[in-house]
Formats: structure tokens, C-alpha cells, sequence
């Protein structure tokens, strides 16, 4: 099994089109107040606006195809709309529209920041989509042959794209000065391109001037270049444009996949952000490596460099209790163990710092683990604060119980991205403290129950009323909590407590 980046923001895109499609109706209501409003103050963007509802509200309510080829044919209608050309005032008619859709979106009950990021990544793409000089993001082979065509430096008189369909050939588009060409051009077709290319010759004006066809094949199809030159002449200069245009195509999948991966990290770094307490952060960041990555659980663990030891956070569609009840002295760990160590002889010249694949993860985890969580590949995504050159943890990633992947170079770079984001936030809930001491961790449900009554200003006799328990109980549960958060009092359980986020 092997799920893809793309596959993952693709299904990301997909939610925020569902989300669009559950409030269609007050989306379009929206609208148009927002048009009505300019209209009335003479906007000049007014018919732009109106123009676009019709456009949006016409895709937006078919329910059919995947979220890729809706995204190609709202931007084709947008490019080859005139009205709808580049422009300042075309960016605030989408950007008015957008903030419309998120207006209705974040007002609706049971909305969730979920919801409205994967809106706002729709929207990101739909404007990509409309504003691009790209088809579905590749290079427009088109638009390139029109060029070609219209070039003075080169004497191409025309330029014929063929279809090939049960063995015959025919004419899908011409590029070039093509208005003589009767109308019978698109219906002709031939068993040979030797055969097709006369046709084609036959049909030219007659003005003396000897021309030829020079077939090239291209991918999946074959380009007819019509030229009054010899073969030697043209034929290099076509091979180095087409190779050129090729070139431009690798460059701008290399792009693409360097924008996969920045555009999860962005996503998840406005998930993380939030967080408002060490718990939270805790929680956003184990949910978040699932949420914008191709990864079904995760496990977060903190590292203490003092005690080499590694202790569990917090799991992520995962048994919270049993990944918390993990402790384990990284010398019995001897993958990590060698891992740390080489991360300390690079001291503070650590600018990133990669994650750990492992195709077995019995590799390097204790087999009753492997066990127990019936793991097969596995991440180990390090949680590394670049600011401070400090090791807080780890993130163990996998697909889903007994379920091998592979590791793509984009969620590679992306694991990497996430681990260094995710430092970063923790150590603003540290305090300064050398390790990630773990927080709920140490705490039982009963006795978070006890500390919240004690924080309330309840006594010890009127916790144990409300309870139903002994005094004799709750002192117990009392000196426990002390004890486990290394507090002197009950006042300094309770600011370590709201600080970390337990109560």
C-alpha cells in the first residue's frame, strides 16, 4: 500500500468542496448581497461579480467527477472567459467572493477550523486554476504550437495535431494562418500521414512556392509542420523547441512537487498555531501529522536528554492510555540510540534534521510493540526546535495496522517540515525547561477530577462530598498529584496544571 501527498491534499480539496456544496444556497444568497451592495454603490466591479456567480454557482452544484477535473474546468472557463482577463479588479472579485463563502461557512453550526482550511485551500487552487498559463497544470501544448505558428523567425505556414482511432488518422487541431482551409479539414482523415499530408497540401492555394510536410511524433500523438523549407533547415529548430518545451514540463513538475509539500506544511503550521496550551499543542500536533499528511495514526513522544529516555505523549487514533504508559531508556533502543548520537556530534549545526524510515518497523522498536499496535512500516519524525537546536521528540507515523508503504522524497521533506514546525510550538509551552516533561501523562482521570475541585476552591471535605469519597481518599489523591507534578503545594499544582493545559 502506498498513499500519495497528492492523493492526501487532493482529499483535502474534496472536504472543502463538500463543505461548499452543504451550504450552496446561503454561499449564493451571500453573493448576491455582496453584488446588490456594489451595484448600488457603482462599482465598477458590480458586473464582473455577477458574472462570476453565474460561473461559481453553475460548478459549485454539480455534485459528479473528482475534485482534479472540476478544478480544470472551472479555470479553463474562467481563462477563456475575455471578461474575466488578469487583473487587479479581477483579484478583488475573487477574493470578495471567497471571503462570502467563509463568512457563511464559519457561521454555520458545527463548523470546525477544518472545515474552513480545507475551503480556503479550494479556493487557493481555484485561483491557480483561473489565473495560470497552465493546462491542469501542465505546459499548454497549444498555446506553445500557436506561438510556434505565429513566429516570424521561423516559416511555418501551418501546424496539424493528429488523432489516431482504429488505425486511421485524422485532424484534431490546426494552429497557424489556417483561414483558407476549407471546412471539410476537420473531417479529413487518411490510413497513412503520408496520405493525410497530401490531402492537406491539395487543399493550399496555389502560388508556386513548393512547401512540404515534416511529421514529428510527440508523446502520444504526431504534429504535422507545414514549411516552404528544407527538412535540414527546420527540422533541428523544431526538435531543440520541442525539447525546450519538454524541459519546461520537468521544471514545472519539479514545481509542482515542491508546492505539495509546502502547501501541507503551510496548512499545518495555521492548524498547530492555535494551540493556546502545551495540551493543545500536544493534541493539534498529533492530529496534524494525520489531517495534511498520507498517514492514518501517530504517536507523539517527548525525549529527555537527561534521563535518555523517551515517554509517550499522546496518541492519535490510538489508545491514548497505552501510548502514555510507555517509557523506554533509549539504550535498549539501539537504532535511536545511534539516531541521538549522531544528532549530538552535529551540536548546533543542525539545520534540519531527517525522520527515520523503517520498511519492518521490528527494525528498530521492540517487537512487543510491533505487537501490540500490529506495525509494519513505519516514520519516526523527529521533533526538533531549530531555534534552540533541540531535540523535544519524536512522531511515530504509519498508514494503518499491518499496512507497508513506501517514503516518497515530498512526504520525506514534508515529515521533516512538520518535526521542525512542531518543535518550534512546543518550546513556547516549555518555559524554559530542558526536557518536555509530559503533563496528563502522570495524571489518572480521578485525579484530574480531585484538582479540578481543588482549583475550584473546594476543601478537601467538600471534594470527597461531591465525589462520593473518603476525606482519607482525597488527601491520598492529593499527595499523588503533588508528587507527580513535582509541586510544593496545591497553588503550584494548580498554575502547572492551567499552564499545561490539564485543567
Amino acid at each position: 500500500m502506498h498513499r500519495t501527498l497528492n492523493e492526501k491534499l487532493q482529499s483535502i480539496l474534496q472536504d472543502g468542496m463538500t463543505v461548499i456544496r452543504q451550504h450552496h444556497g446561503p454561499i449564493v444568497a451571500r453573493w448576491h448581497e455582496k453584488w446588490r451592495d456594489l451595484q448600488k454603490k457603482g462599482h465598477l466591479a458590480a458586473p464582473l461579480v455577477e458574472k462570476a456567480i453565474h460561473l461559481l454557482s453553475c460548478y459549485f452544484s454539480k455534485t459528479d467527477g473528482e475534485v482534479r477535473e472540476w478544478l480544470k474546468a472551472v479555470g479553463e472557463s474562467w481563462r477563456t472567459d475575455p471578461h474575466f482577463a488578469p487583473s487587479n479588479k479581477m483579484t478583488f472579485v475573487f477574493t470578495l467572493l471567497e471571503n462570502a463563502v467563509h463568512e457563511v461557512v464559519q457561521s454555520a453550526p458545527g463548523s470546525t477550523f477544518y472545515d474552513r482550511q480545507a475551503v480556503q485551500y479550494l479556493f487557493s487552487k481555484m485561483y491557480e486554476a483561473a489565473f495560470s498559463q497552465t493546462t491542469d497544470g501542465e505546459p499548454d501544448i497549444g498555446r506553445f504550437l500557436e506561438q510556434l505558428a505565429a513566429s516570424r523567425q521561423l516559416p511555418i505556414e501551418w501546424i496539424a495535431q493528429l488523432d489516431k482511432t482504429d488505425g486511421r488518422f485524422s485532424i484534431k487541431k490546426l494552429y497557424g494562418e489556417t483561414d483558407w482551409l476549407p471546412d471539410d479539414v476537420p473531417t479529413l482523415e487518411a490510413d497513412t500521414i503520408f496520405s493525410l499530408s497530401e490531402q492537406l497540401l491539395s487543399r493550399m492555394p496555389k502560388t508556386g512556392k513548393k512547401r512540404r510536410v515534416i511529421p514529428l511524433p510527440w508523446e502520444e500523438t504526431v504534429f504535422l509542420f507545414c514549411t516552404g523549407e528544407t527538412e535540414q533547415q527546420v527540422l533541428p529548430f523544431l526538435l531543440h523547441a520541442l525539447e525546450l518545451f519538454h524541459a519546461g514540463g520537468m521544471a514545472l513538475e519539479q514545481t509542482k512537487q515542491d508546492q505539495l509539500w509546502k502547501d501541507a506544511v503551510i496548512l499545518f503550521d495555521r492548524w498547530i498555531m492555535r494551540a493556546k496550551s502545551l495540551q493543545q499543542a500536544i493534541e493539534y500536533i498529533s492530529s496534524g501529522f494525520v489531517a495534511y499528511l498520507p498517514f492514518e495514526r501517530c504517536a507523539l513522544f517527548a525525549y529527555s536528554s537527561v534521563n535518555e529516555s523517551g515517554f509517550g505523549l499522546y496518541g492519535y487514533k490510538l489508545d491514548i492510555n497505552q501510548i502514555k504508559s510507555i517509557r523506554e531508556d533509549i539504550n535498549a533502543l539501539p537504532l535511536i540510540k545511534q539516531y541521538v548520537q549522531q544528532l549530538e556530534l552535529l551540536g548546533n549545526h543542525m539545520a534540519n534534521v531527517p525522520p527515520i524510515y523503517l520498511s519492518d518497523a521490528a527494525e528498530g522498536l521492540p517487537v512487543k510493540y510491533v505487537k501490540q499496535f500490529q506495525l509494519e512500516s513505519i516514520v519516526i519524525a523527529p521533533i526538533y526546535a531549530p531555534s534552540e537546536s533541540r531535540l523535544i521528540g519524536a512522531a511515530l507515523l504509519d498508514q494503518g495496522p499491518g499496512r507497508p508503504f513506501t517514503l516518497s522524497s515530498d512526504i520525506f521533506t514534508a515529515v521533516m517540515k512538520f518535526g521542525q514546525s512542531a518543535g518550534e510550538v512546543l518550546v513556547k509551552f516549555t518555559s524554559g525547561r530542558p526536557d518536555l516533561v509530559p503533563s496528563t501523562p502522570h495524571l489518572s482521570p480521578r485525579e484530574i477530577e480531585v484538582l479540578k475541585l481543588v482549583s475550584e476552591g473546594a476543601s478537601t471535605y467538600e471534594a470527597a462530598k461531591r465525589l462520593h469519597l473518603s476525606e482519607y481518599t482525597v488527601r491520598d489523591y492529593v499527595s499523588a498529584i503533588l508528587q507527580k507534578m513535582n509541586a510544593k503545594n496545591r497553588t503550584e499544582a494548580i498554575v502547572k496544571a492551567i499552564r499545561d493545559g490539564i485543567i
